[in-house]
């Protein structure tokens, strides 16, 4: 099932109306994800450097242990999601754990200490933010027919980008705070922007749950016990109808790492003195970056429809890792109108190839174990999230913070050879 080619059409038809309405619901899902690890990925590293004054390291070793815990838990999450079958759904269910997770973010935001917030991030929010995610990721296997997967993630995402700009509107409403020299101003800055990220994700959970639908569990295959699904896991036989799926992930990983070198230090970035550009300027270069954005990622899913995963990506790819070498160079020059040229694309490498690289991916998931599978893509969530964070502190403390942009085209370009060996999913006639 994983490597079969599937034929699609040239005429891309439309969503019904049910679908377009549980796609919509899974985007505020995403919406609401994207909000709150955008605060839990970046303030949580502010806090670090700025409320408790620590260096790049100590963020490299947070991130890694909650990269760690993600690896865990969203294979778990994943197995038993796909062998639930509750009279809410097997999915349904994962999304109240968002109940615990927004609470936990808030109450992470008055510790002060790093012991503590390391053990709020990485545990409480790490274990049960993660069921959250994997289930609103499982939604659209679920939900969506593979050839029009393409353009369900295009939606998705682009809904998505509204937690990701309100994150950043919030952030740059606070950002003279969040990097303010008096200790209580920079500690109640951080405060209120974690409880906002707090507040939205626990509502969006209770929204998914409520409006996403599912098949009875008389649709669904047998349920089987977790301890025979990783007997199953490790069965070479079984593990050989994947060789697709695999390819994604290791092709995968290698460009998230990328994104990881410089995701975990981007607003450390932003809020330093190394960083020469003001308010306006900043704004200037995001509001055009995220119109470019979100008009591009609705494209790429397009295409993705169109022509199939594999066509255009690797030079996509190409075009964001030569584009990266050049904003260090727009940062130590102050060359705005360069910065602003480059910001389009740092965001669509950083976030909008996720479009074709997901649905791609969600093409390789075996029936009946796409919670399990999601699970295990989730390593180039995780895996590249460590490494990315190491690299990425490295440059940032022994070289400069403002070559963590180089770091990442390095592993942009090293993802094209093996995105190249990966089998396309979707012929179109």
């Amino acid at each position: 099932m994983s490597d079969e080619i599937l034929e699609g059409r040239d005429d891309l038809k439309g969503f019904s109306r049910f679908v377009l309405i549980q796609v919509i619901v899974i985007g505020v899902l995403w919406l609401a994800d994207t909000f709150f690890y955008f605060f839990e990925q970046n303030i949580f590293n502010t806090y670090v450097t700025n409320v408790l004054q620590l260096d790049y390291l100590y963020v490299s070793l947070m991130v890694g242990l909650s990269a760690i815990v993600g690896l865990i838990f969203n294979f778990s999450w994943g197995i038993i999601s796909d062998n639930t079958r509750s009279k809410y759904g097997r999915r349904r269910p994962f999304l109240l754990f968002s109940l615990i997770a927004g609470p936990g973010m808030i109450i992470a935001a008055f510790s002060n200490n790093y012991v503590l917030l390391v053990i709020f991030d990485v545990l409480l929010i790490g274990i049960t933010a993660n069921a959250v995610s994997i289930a609103s990721r499982a939604l659209i296997p679920d939900v969506v027919e593979l050839k029009k997967r393409g353009r369900a993630n295009g939606i998705v995402q682009a809904v998505s980008y509204i937690g990701l700009i309100f994150g950043l509107v919030i952030f740059l409403l606070f950002e003279s705070d969040l990097g303010a020299t008096n200790p209580t101003v920079v500690l109640n800055t951080h405060i209120i922007v974690l409880t906002l990220g707090g507040i939205v994700y626990t509502i969006a959970g209770i929204i998914g749950f409520i409006f996403i639908k599912e098949k009875p569990p008389e649709e669904l295959p047998p349920k089987k016990p977790f301890s025979k699904e990783l007997r199953e896991l490790i069965d070479v036989s079984v593990l050989k109808e994947q060789n697709n799926f695999f390819r994604v992930i290791l092709a995968t990983s290698i460009y998230q790492t990328g994104i990881g070198c410089v995701m975990a230090f981007l607003f450390p970035l932003l809020t330093s003195s190394e960083f020469p550009f003001g308010m306006t300027d900043l704004l200037i270069a995001i509001g055009i970056g995220f119109i470019a954005l979100i008009l591009g990622v609705m494209f790429l899913g397009r295409l993705a429809d169109k022509y199939g995963r594999k066509k255009f990506l690797p030079f996509v790819i190409l075009l964001i890792g030569v584009i990266f070498f050049f904003i260090p160079f727009s940062i130590f020059t102050a060359n705005l109108i360069l910065f602003i040229i480059a910001t389009p694309f740092m965001l669509i490498g950083l976030l909008g190839l996720n479009t074709v690289i997901n649905a791609w991916a969600q093409d390789t998931l075996p029936e009946g174990k796409k919670g399990q599978f999601y699970g295990i893509f989730n390593i180039t969530l995780t895996v590249p999230q460590i490494i990315g964070g190491i690299v990425g502190g490295l440059v940032a403390d022994f070289i400069d913070v403002r070559y963590i942009f180089l770091a990442g085209a390095v592993f942009f370009l090293l993802s094209i050879p093996i995105f190249l060996r990966v089998k396309e999913t979707l012929e179109v006639e």
